[in-house]
């Protein structure tokens, strides 16, 4: 039975839900001649994990240093992008760790990356293990850390990274436009009508419904500021949210004893909820934008708490594309919601724009789990 393993090098779910995406495609269409492991590289190297906790609290507390650290990783800055590969090959390939990579891997036919950090030790893994190794860059825009010789195929959302991609020196013939794997059971949830969904969920069927998220962790925007500008128009409208694993903001939300104000903590998937609103507001992570875009639901991207200066470009991307608005802050969303529900054309408009925009997310599992199951043949 050949082996594919699908990697990772994140706690977040902006890398993992994809990945367990392409994992879930594989298992079910080949689990009589391929088997299929989700590796987490956190789980097997302490140092990293406890960086990657570094890292998250970086990106809400040193916005500027981030935001600077990835300006030089997206021009190529030859001296950072060196310190950032050197970096974690020095982590990742000292003897002990090593032997720890090669336990958990065993014997792989291919290895997929959803992560730069593992890309930057891909040449080492083709020599522990002589096997190809592809990466999905299921970003919306790129970095050269990404970028690596020990690369043999990328996996991209659209063609503005497989332009960046060309850009930093990568072959056309090793990129492939698949779009970005969304979460598992978006199917079966676009069977339903959005009426009938909403009165699954116990919501009202007829009233516009405005769905708020902030990512996995739940700490990437000011719930309370958006609700609240939201409610301050006096609009007739429910909203939905979604704090991710944020307990904190959850029993905070629960305070405010409205009925129109519906809660929803770590849920195991966003489908049957944000099929149900009319609009998504949130910061513009890579995993909720793939997952707006296959359901074709108009986004409202605010700028994120961190420094997360790509995901700036995401937003940015995506009011260009028409599917979507970008807020600088949090001013002015209620008074733009009110106006957008005061021309439901718009709405309509954006949301058409937004599905098309989805197109290829929609088989993105499908394409890339077909490629590599081509090149194991």
């Amino acid at each position: 039975m050949k082996k594919v393993y699908i990697v990772i090098c994140s706690r977040k779910g902006g890398h993992r839900f994809p990945a367990k995406s392409l994992t879930s495609y594989l298992e079910n269409k080949y689990s009589n001649t391929i088997r299929v492991e989700f590796i987490n590289f956190l789980d097997y190297l302490p140092i990293v994990a406890l960086l990657d906790k570094i890292g998250r609290w970086g990106d809400l507390h040193l916005r500027s240093l981030w935001k600077t650290g990835y300006a030089h990783l997206r021009t190529g800055h030859k001296k950072y992008t060196t310190i950032f590969k050197k970096f974690f090959e020095f982590l990742c390939t000292n003897p002990s760790v090593r032997k720890r990579i090669v336990n958990a891997l065993k014997h792989p036919n291919v290895i997929v990356s959803f992560q730069p950090e593992i890309n930057s030790i891909s040449l080492w893994l083709k020599r522990w293990f002589n096997v190809p190794v592809h990466s999905m860059i299921m970003d919306y825009t790129s970095h050269i850390g990404w970028v690596d010789k020990g690369i043999d195929f990328y996996y991209v959302a659209n063609e503005f990274v497989y332009q960046e991609l060309v850009n930093y020196g990568v072959s056309r013939n090793k990129i492939l436009v698949t779009g970005a794997p969304s979460q598992p059971g978006f199917e079966e949830v676009m069977k339903k009508t959005v009426r009938s969904q909403r009165e699954a969920l116990g919501l009202k069927g007829n009233l516009p419904t405005i769905l708020i998220m902030a990512g996995y962790l739940g700490k990437m925007v000011d719930y309370p500021r958006i609700i609240q500008t939201i409610l301050n128009t006096g609009i007739d409208i429910q909203i939905l949210v979604v704090v991710g694993k944020n307990r904190k903001m959850y029993e905070n939300l629960q305070k405010l004893k409205n009925d129109n104000i519906h809660l929803y903590y770590d849920i195991p998937s966003i489908h049957p909820v944000m099929w149900a609103a009319d609009i998504v507001v949130s910061k513009p992570g890579g995993m909720v934008i793939a997952d707006a875009l296959t359901l074709g639901k108009p986004m409202i991207l605010v700028d994120p708490k961190g420094g997360a200066l790509q995901e700036i470009i995401f937003a940015e991307n995506i009011e260009k594309q028409g599917a979507g608005i970008h807020l600088k802050d949090y001013t002015n969303i209620g008074n733009v919601i009110k106006d957008l529900f005061n021309a439901p054309e718009k709405i309509r408009i954006m949301a058409v724009r937004s599905y098309e925009s989805g197109k290829r997310n929609r088989t993105s599992a499908k394409v890339i789990g077909e490629n590599i199951v081509k090149i194991l043949s």
